[in-house]
């Protein structure tokens, strides 16, 4: 449906689940750059912002001064909405549209390092719920993905998982997103994704339309350096390609606040965020 007032319901109705990795929650970060961090913790600073309104060249700009930009690969375009009866993009003007058969953007290495306090975000729609499993943004090692934020297929959920090692066949962790299905509406809004690795705290969030919901403990096994950089549209290791659209990417070093996350996740850009 074009009425975007819906997106009121989605961000009202949707929550997600926390997975805690050995201890309480830390106090959140501030969103304002400017405000002194505690000592343990690694300072809020954002690493990219790519709204994917344009990619002169095959190249998405990273709205961060110096940067890395996203390189769109296989048949990845920028569509843009130039009509007022023709269908909206996701967010603004543009987005990222990717066809599931071999289509992701990249950025040339890794925008967080993922051996500490992490935050990285996208907005996603489905084409469609079916079989395939399908990542939305993936942070590679060598051999394994740091973390990877996907469609499960084999729950017809939206998950986010992180390998305990950077080695093929790793455990991994697996949160999943229980209740509020995945958004495969062709003229919906899609659904907000946010993951927060809060290194002092241990604990890893995910945020699903600016909402989180309840909390799971375990030991911390998966702080470990990523070795490539952003996949948008696929899983580097795994590969397991998206069919649908993305825009809003984020990426910051540091653990975003719950106010932080619940902004980014609205359907007007926020380049000062």
């Amino acid at each position: 449906m074009h009425d975007r007032h819906r997106a009121a319901l989605v961000a009202l109705g949707a929550v997600a689940l926390s997975f805690t990795l050995g201890a309480l929650p830390g106090v959140a970060y501030a969103a304002d750059k400017g405000h002194g961090p505690r000592a343990e913790e690694t300072p809020l600073n954002r690493e990219g912002y790519w709204p994917l309104e344009e990619a002169p060249g095959g190249i998405a700009a990273n709205v961060e001064p110096g940067g890395l930009p996203l390189t769109l690969h296989g048949g990845a375009w920028i569509y843009r909405n130039e009509d007022i009866f023709g269908d909206p993009a996701l967010v603004d003007q543009g987005d990222l549209r990717l066809d599931g058969d071999g289509d992701w953007a990249a950025t040339s290495a890794a925008p967080v390092s993922g051996n500490g306090s992490f935050t990285l975000a996208a907005r996603a729609r489905l084409a469609a719920v079916d079989d395939r499993t399908q990542t939305v943004l993936s942070l590679p090692g060598s051999d394994a993905d740091r973390m990877a934020i996907r469609y499960q297929a084999a729950s017809g959920k939206w998950e986010v998982v992180v390998s305990t090692k950077d080695k093929a066949n790793a455990p991994q962790v697996v949160i999943t997103e229980e209740q509020a299905l995945p958004d495969a509406d062709p003229y919906g809004v899609g659904d907000h994704l946010a993951v927060v690795f809060d290194a002092p705290a241990q604990e890893l969030r995910l945020y699903v339309n600016g909402q989180l919901a309840n909390t799971s403990t375990a030991l911390d096994t998966t702080s470990w350096t990523a070795a490539g950089g952003l996949q948008v549209g696929r899983s580097a290791t795994r590969g397991e390609y998206f069919e649908g659209t993305v825009d809003e990417v984020r990426a910051y070093s540091g653990a975003a606040n719950p106010t932080m996350i619940s902004q980014m996740a609205a359907l007007t850009g926020v380049p000062d965020l």
